[in-house]
């Protein structure tokens, strides 16, 4: 399977003032993220808010990027849930409606107790969506910790389109385990964005991230500051990145993402509970703490 390279979009869904899903703005954010260099779009992930949507709901998500996007990102439809048959549901949807590939937060209610039990789930989960590479979602937020290099060797083999991990951990050294597991075999796309340059200079080629919808091109100018050794411009470029994160972190992540957007003029409306909506004024200053920092 070819492996991801460059900047991919952990994409927000948008959602009217009454709580519904606004599809009319999906070719909006296509266009944001294109004219950014954005290579991929992660779908209906946590920054998705996708546990908050109906199976019906992420469908039509689906059914829209796949629209807006096909041929000019690379689509990765992200289709767990608490329920196995939904998530067999989405599997086979996200493959029958021409997204790229799969991905999976296991259940984080009843959870898998053993690795061994974690490939049982998700073979029985993919088992409508074989021709679609798969990327495991690891995250801390699903309180399913297993050593993924462990995984990665008991996987290898017995998950027959597992194409590699979204790398949400904030572990650099099992990181690095993971991109050597299995002779380098798998494709493990980094997914902490304030940890970006560490994870490049470690060997990072893809990563995942939420405020690569607004902000792509200060992580390409990283990506390239590390390559080139330029420790300065490196430090310089995280600075802005967790100036940032600090307003994600006081607003919320996924609410103060959305109102982030809006310097590219994409309007991505509110939240659904638990999650805390913000007002117009909170919107506002976000968007102008954003400009101050140096996000154009």
């Amino acid at each position: 399977m070819k492996k991801l390279e460059g900047l991919i979009a952990a994409a927000h869904t948008a959602f009217n003032a009454d709580g519904s899903v606004n599809y009319d703005v999906i070719p909006k954010q296509a266009a944001m993220l294109i004219k950014q260099k954005v290579t991929g779009v992660y779908v209906s992930g946590t920054t998705g808010e996708g546990v908050h949507c109906s199976t019906a709901e992420r469908k039509q998500v689906f059914d829209a990027w796949v629209k807006a996007a096909k041929g000019k990102l690379f689509l990765i439809a992200h289709v767990g849930s608490l329920s196995l048959p939904d998530t067999q549901e989405l599997a086979k949807y996200a493959q029958d409606c021409g997204m790229d590939a799969t991905s999976i937060v296991p259940p984080c209610f009843f959870r898998p107790g053993s690795i061994q039990g974690l490939i049982d789930y998700l073979n029985e989960a993919l088992k409508y969506a074989q021709k679609l590479p798969f990327y495991y979602y690891h995250t801390s937020m699903s309180g399913v910790n297993f050593d993924m290099q462990k995984f990665l060797e008991a996987a290898d083999g017995k998950i027959k389109n597992l194409a590699g991990v979204k790398f949400n951990y904030p572990d650099l050294y099992m990181f690095q385990r993971c991109l050597r597991a299995c002779g380098c075999k798998y494709d493990i796309t980094w997914g902490i964005d304030e940890w970006f340059a560490g994870a490049v200079a470690l060997g990072a080629k893809s990563a995942i991230g939420s405020t690569y919808n607004y902000a792509a091109g200060i992580y390409y100018k990283i990506w390239d500051a590390v390559k080139r050794g330029d420790l300065k411009a490196s430090e310089k470029g995280m600075k802005k990145v967790c100036d940032v994160v600090d307003i994600l972190v006081e607003y919320g992540g996924v609410a103060g993402g959305k109102a982030m957007c809006a310097v590219w003029g994409v309007d991505l409306g509110t939240v659904r509970q638990p999650l805390k909506a913000l007002t117009d004024a909170e919107k506002k200053a976000i968007v102008a703490r954003l400009k101050k920092i140096g996000y154009k």
